[in-house]
């Protein structure tokens, strides 16, 4: 997906959703990264397609970053350090409601954001530092708890 992303975007397929947590993946990836996120949805007729999570910071045409060309053709204004999360359009009932299959779409995401982190892609500092996931994990799983319920 992430190689087709500009001609989802000037092919009108990509839709911004004003809510990035409304899904569990945007909910997840929210609560672990240190950076806001914007979601959009893409319809493809793939619909087994893995979500993709790119640093609007990222050049995605000559001399223009992903920021750049959001802020053309939605009117978004996003930091350099903002995270784009593109997740394709499906029914409720396909999205992963299985535990290893959401787990997999997360350590794909956070791998590809930190080796884009790595390589210079982003200005952000530590974002992705194992520390700051495991801070913002071991919190999430606090607060979501119920009362007498252990995690293990």
């Amino acid at each position: 997906m992430r190689s087709e992303l500009m001609g989802h975007i000037w092919g009108k397929r990509l839709e911004f959703c004003t809510d990035p947590c409304s899904t569990p993946l945007g909910r997840i990836l929210s609560s672990l990264l240190a950076s806001p996120i914007t979601r959009f949805t893409v319809e493809v007729e793939d619909a087994d397609l893995t979500p993709v999570a790119i640093y609007a910071g990222e050049e995605v045409i000559s001399g223009a970053s992903l920021a750049d060309v959001l802020e053309q053709e939605f009117g978004l204004d996003l930091e350099e350090d903002a995270i784009v999360l593109i997740e394709p359009c499906a029914p409720i009932a396909s999205t992963p409601s299985c535990p290893v299959a959401l787990g997999h779409q997360i350590g794909h995401i956070i791998v590809s954001l930190a080796q884009a982190e790595r390589d210079g892609s982003t200005t952000s500092e530590s974002l992705l530092s194992a520390g700051n996931i495991a801070y913002s994990f071991h919190h999430e799983l606090l607060h979501a708890a119920i009362p007498g319920e252990h995690i293990h």
